[in-house]
C-alpha cells in the first residue's frame, strides 16, 4: 500500500493507513520500503471499531523526503516483488 500512496504525498505530508489485527508484523515487514519511498513511520494506534471483534490500527507516516521517480512501479508489481 505505501509504495501506491507515498508518492502522491508531498514531503512534510502525511500518509494514514488503517491496518488489521496484524498490524505490528506488517509495520515490521514494510519499514525498508517505506524509508526506501522517503516516509518514516511516526506513530501506530490501535483501535477498536465498533461491531468488530479483532482490532485494527492507525498508522501514521511522515514524508521526510522525496520518493524517487521510480516509483511506484506498475499495478501488480509491488505485489509480486515487495520492496
Amino acid at each position: 500500500m505505501s509504495e501506491y500512496c507515498l508518492p502522491l504525498v508531498k514531503v512534510g505530508g502525511y500518509f494514514i493507513a488503517m491496518k488489521g489485527s496484524k498490524f505490528k508484523e506488517e509495520i515490521s515487514e514494510g519499514l525498508t520500503a517505506v524509508g526506501i519511498l522517503g516516509g518514516e513511520i511516526i506513530s501506530a494506534e490501535e483501535v477498536k471499531l465498533p461491531g468488530l471483534d479483532d482490532g485494527r490500527a492507525i498508522i501514521r507516516i511522515r514524508k521526510i523526503k522525496k520518493t524517487p521517480v521510480k516509483y511506484p512501479r506498475k499495478a501488480g508489481l509491488p505485489e509480486k516483488q515487495p520492496l
